[in-house]
């Protein structure tokens, strides 16, 4: 009777381990298909995040395909409001804010530079840091506001680059340069002087400053005309970049003249008189061939982003680009057709 009794309970026990086993077993599939579906889901997720992007997933657009062009090289050109003489800065926060945006695209290929002059109040989602220099995620905010994060004015200037890459719809920008507007006296007067036909008249500026009239700018002058602005005409930025675009314009001309001539001694000369005002992530050489061979090219008209203008909540005006156009330029200028 007992070694029957011992038999039934051997019995059991390799029923109830086996038990143990098969739970254990179906514990572990249910675990294993768990992480795997949790790990397609971030799949989906990451490629849902990358698929956000046109040059990512929207090759065809408007029943037409395009391919990416070759030999482009993007420069960002940045005028930064930050006119304190401290090189080193205090925290993250604190790089100053990108006033004047411009994004230069250099087409070897078809031998043209296109230009957009980007709104500074334009809607971007911009990376911010946290006050340890940690990216703490990125919101929706002026872009001009992207130039202030950053440990130094090279991060700086690299967050701004990351900015306009999110607003023209994920497009890579190689290069940038960033200078402080205190530095535009410094700019103006080594051109010797630039003159400048206004777009309109600026009796706050100068009573000489009628529209038409061809006004030789001083170093002083020249930082006021394309720096002030709440106490120019309507104290909008819109007002202000047609300012921008007018000495823009005068400026090219004579750069135009220097670069076309391969006058190297001229660009290390304005080079040196920045100085430490001048921010690049390129080398001087670099920046030499670039602009020399630009010169060369044919000059596009600039373009605007086209969009509305709205009051933030906040009580500060905002643009918010029209993102079909943005598409439309983006294809323009960085594809052709398949």
């Amino acid at each position: 009777m007992a070694t029957r009794q011992t038999r039934m309970t051997s019995s059991h026990g390799k029923k109830l381990v086996l038990m143990i086993i098969a739970l254990a077993v179906i514990l572990a599939g249910v675990l294993i298909l768990g992480t795997l579906s949790d790990r397609e889901q971030e799949k989906e997720e990451v490629k849902q995040s990358a698929n956000s992007s046109f040059l990512l997933d929207r090759r065809v657009y408007d029943g037409k395909t395009y391919v990416e062009r070759t030999g482009i090289t993007s420069v960002l050109l940045m005028g930064v409001d930050r006119t304190d003489e401290k090189p080193v800065q205090t925290g993250y926060r604190s790089g100053g804010q990108a006033d004047f945006i411009l994004l230069v695209v250099i087409d070897s290929y078809d031998k043209k530079v296109s230009m957009l002059h980007i709104n500074r109040d334009t809607i971007a989602d911009v990376v911010t840091l946290g006050i340890l220099g940690r990216k703490v995620g990125t919101r929706r905010t002026q872009i001009c506001l992207s130039h202030a994060y950053g440990a130094n004015q090279l991060e700086n200037g690299q967050n701004t680059v990351e900015a306009v890459s999110n607003l023209l719809e994920g497009i890579e920008l190689s290069q940038f340069y960033s200078m402080t507007m205190d530095t535009m006296p410094v700019l103006n007067d080594t051109l010797g002087g630039v003159t400048v036909v206004m777009p309109d008249d600026y009796p706050d500026l100068d009573p000489s400053y009628v529209k038409g009239a061809a006004i030789t700018l001083n170093g002083q002058q020249a930082y006021d005309f394309v720096h002030n602005r709440m106490s120019v005409g309507d104290g909008t930025n819109r007002a202000r970049m047609v300012r921008q675009r007018a000495y823009m314009d005068a400026v090219q001309d004579i750069l135009l003249k220097k670069f076309s001539k391969n006058d190297s001694d001229f660009v290390n000369r304005l080079m040196d008189q920045l100085g430490t005002n001048l921010t690049t992530n390129v080398s001087r050489a670099q920046m030499i061939n670039e602009a020399f061979k630009a010169a060369k090219y044919d000059i596009q008209p600039v373009a605007t982003l086209e969009g509305e203008y709205k009051m933030g909540t906040d009580g500060h005006i905002e643009f918010h680009a029209d993102q079909d156009w943005i598409v439309r330029w983006v294809l323009a200028t960085y594809f052709k057709e398949a």
